[in-house]
């Protein structure tokens, strides 16, 4: 079979590969289609630090289940499949590998895995004609939902999970920064719950999309006063959340400033950079600043949202490409990053 081979940092190849076999408690799935993430970008770039070079990259796919190999999986707490896997059955994927015995799994927090292994990182993924899982990452969706929607579902669950773990409820008011591929997921996890949303970025096109999304404010942070927009849009108090899309020091104290005393902040951009906390203005607002990793089960509640028509997640889908044209998916995000939301590969 054929499959995209990231080799080293700035070289992927497309090479003819042994069609994986499924081992016991593993699948065998036909790839339909398969997104271009962020992260397979900062591999491709040489700045993802968990990359094992070569490897085939790729997690944000629907296909088609093949064979199951019988066996045993682990019971992970936290993870359930709604309905039942059978050959045939179409399916997407929650990559996250956990080990299901470490503190975290045990709690049902699977996603803070201290072991964790990730399909497209640690182990083959998607950016092929078929790839194997263990049974217990598929996830069975609808035949009626698009290729684009059902890629989409992936990066919608990790919205899902900031959403979650901010305890967004109708009608609250929730500033987004970032409206990349996953502050835009996070903006239409929170629209569907009925939260009233501002979105703030550097790009026009962006903060357009934002709005057609579902946005009520789109604030250019490049242009015009953060803080002077949103107590026009909100009040003087600020959102009652805000969730930082971004990963920078700078957006995270932004985050704190900008946040209603006794509200949420969210940290979801991965940041290698140390992080100062403003210990007085955390104590005066009273704040909950949490962390959100991957999807803790989140992936049937993004599922469930497609299926029912309560989020548009293709709209995010600007680019479509053969699997052989992987390098060049790689290069345009690079150079149009404005306008480069998500590429999707058929193989």
């Amino acid at each position: 079979m054929k499959a995209a081979v990231i080799v080293a940092p700035q070289q992927v190849e497309i090479r003819e590969v042994e069609r994986p076999t499924p081992a016991p408690g593993q699948a065998l799935v036909q790839v339909e289609a398969v997104g271009v993430c962020g992260s397979d970008l900062h591999a491709y770039e040489g700045s993802q630090p968990f990359f094992q070079y070569p490897e085939i990259g790729g997690h944000e796919v629907v296909g088609r289940l093949v064979e199951i190999a019988p066996g045993e999986t682990p019971d992970i707490p936290g993870r359930d499949q709604t309905r039942p896997l059978e050959v045939g059955a179409r399916v997407v994927l929650d990559p996250s590998m956990p080990c299901g015995s470490c503190y975290p799994c045990s709690r049902g927090r699977y996603n803070c895995c201290e072991n964790m292994r990730v399909l497209g990182v640690h182990a083959p993924g998607a950016f092929a004609e078929y790839y194997v899982a263990p049974t217990g990452c598929l996830h069975a969706i609808s035949e009626d939902v698009s290729a684009d929607t059902a890629v989409m579902v992936e990066p919608l669950s990790i919205g899902m999970q900031a959403t979650n773990r901010a305890q967004v409820e109708g009608g609250e008011t929730v500033l987004i920064i970032g409206a990349g591929t996953i502050g835009l997921s996070v903006l239409l996890v929170c629209v569907s719950r009925g939260g009233r949303v501002a979105v703030s970025d550097l790009s026009p096109g962006r903060l357009a999309l934002a709005r057609d999304l579902g946005a009520q404010a789109a604030i250019n942070a490049g242009e015009q006063d953060v803080a002077g927009e949103l107590a026009r849009w909100c009040g003087p108090s600020g959102p009652a959340v805000v969730i930082e899309a971004v990963g920078r020091p700078a957006t995270v104290r932004q985050a704190l400033e900008l946040v209603a005393a006794s509200g949420r902040v969210v940290m979801l951009g991965l940041c290698s950079e140390e992080i100062g906390i403003p210990g007085a203005l955390m104590v005066r607002k009273e704040l909950d600043f949490r962390g959100s990793r991957l999807h803790g089960g989140t992936i049937p509640q993004a599922v469930a949202l497609v299926e029912s028509g309560a989020a548009a997640p293709e709209r995010l889908v600007t680019h479509h490409m053969p699997l052989a044209d992987v390098a060049e998916a790689f290069e345009l995000m690079i150079a149009e990053p404005d306008t480069t939301l998500k590429v999707i590969l058929t193989p």
